[in-house]
């Protein structure tokens, strides 16, 4: 592989108030960059424009939840959207692995940074001979959360390699993987919660139609990908 892409994208805050803030995730998608996906974003873009959403940013926390951009359409309009991302992820040849810090049992925001960067060098370390292939890492992040922006920085160039390039001025808006990559920190904050017995709040019920539909119909599809 010449170039593999790392798209990076978190969910949550360093402070844990209650169950809906408990965890904080990393997420991570991974491809290959000799692989065309541009007649795929087409598609979706096409798909998109079909609903009326011509340069849409898909955002899978606003969608579930009816907020920021999607207060006024209806479940079943967002259903159909995200649909739309559900079958750009199935046809896209992705991998993901999220790293995950359960706030629950940890006192500060240097705690929650010190884990994801232990985590992520544990990552690193079991793909060593998957990463030793790779000529160049481009990594696309958004500096949405500055210990992130750092943690990246200060890790993955002396964990990896001098191969490491970080892509700046970054907009989710620009890129459907970096999507993808906010799709797959959604779905495995809400299979965290159900692994530890918190509820599925109001609005994810009422989007997914319960643990069981969640678990069948979202989770187990966009698993395939994970490493």
């Amino acid at each position: 592989m010449d170039t593999l892409s790392i798209f990076v994208d978190e969910s949550g805050r360093f402070q844990y108030l209650d169950n809906a803030s408990r965890f904080y995730i990393l997420g991570m998608v991974f491809h290959d960059q000799s692989l065309d996906i541009s007649s795929l974003v087409a598609d979706l873009e096409r798909s998109e424009s079909e609903l009326g959403l011509e340069g849409h940013c898909f955002h899978a926390g606003p969608l579930i939840r009816k907020e920021k951009g999607y207060e006024i359409l209806s479940r079943k309009f967002r259903g159909r959207i995200f649909s739309r991302m559900m079958a750009f992820a199935s046809h896209v040849d992705f991998k993901y692995h999220c790293l995950s810090v359960d706030k629950k049992f940890i006192d500060s925001a240097s705690q929650i940074v010190e884990h994801l960067r232990a985590s992520l060098i544990a990552f690193i370390d079991s793909r060593r001979e998957d990463f030793s292939s790779i000529e160049h890492i481009k990594v696309y992040y958004d500096c949405g959360q500055s210990p992130v922006t750092r943690l990246l920085q200060g890790t993955l160039a002396d964990a990896i390699g001098e191969t490491v390039e970080f892509k700046l001025g970054v907009k989710p808006s620009n890129y459907r993987l970096f999507q993808l990559a906010d799709l797959v920190c959604t779905l495995h904050l809400i299979e965290l919660r159900l692994a530890n017995d918190i509820s599925m709040t109001p609005s994810e019920m009422r989007f997914f139609g319960g643990p069981r539909d969640f678990k069948r119909n979202v989770l187990r599809k966009i698993k395939a990908k994970e490493i």
